[in-house]
């Protein structure tokens, strides 16, 4: 069973395969940088659900972007130290065969209502970076 930090995580910030994939090659690699195109490239993913994915997890305090000349956001491992114990804790959790199938069972599960969430959200005006 998961820990609730992280389920906590899956539900608030790590919603998709996508930001799944993103947060575990940011965590094997904690001194990577790179653009949504340079990422995108790397994970063998689509532009434009990477892009989104990284907006999100800076917004939600996972990563953090930087501007750079090609007018692109560079994006590094830069999380909240209140998210430390749960990225911690979902690594050791991706681990473990088991658990490994709650997680991406549970970010199936997840997945399919995260964009209406997170919209719901954006329109009552919370901040995310506080949730």
């Amino acid at each position: 069973m998961l820990h609730t930090s992280v389920q906590h995580l899956l539900e608030q910030a790590i919603d998709s395969p996508v930001k799944l994939h993103i947060c575990l090659l940011f965590c094997e690699e904690p001194h990577l940088q790179g653009t949504a195109t340079q990422l995108a490239n790397r994970m063998y993913r689509d532009i434009w659900s990477v892009r989104e994915a990284l907006h999100e997890l800076t917004e939600d305090g996972i990563l953090a972007a930087h501007a750079a000349t090609t007018g692109e956001p560079v994006y590094c491992y830069h999380p909240r130290a209140e998210r430390m114990p749960a990225l911690c804790r979902l690594i050791q959790s991706y681990n473990e065969p088991f658990e490994r199938d709650d997680i991406q069972r549970l970010i199936r599960d997840n997945a399919s209502y995260a964009r209406c969430r997170r919209t719901n959200i954006h329109h009552a005006g919370i901040d995310l970076a506080v949730v």
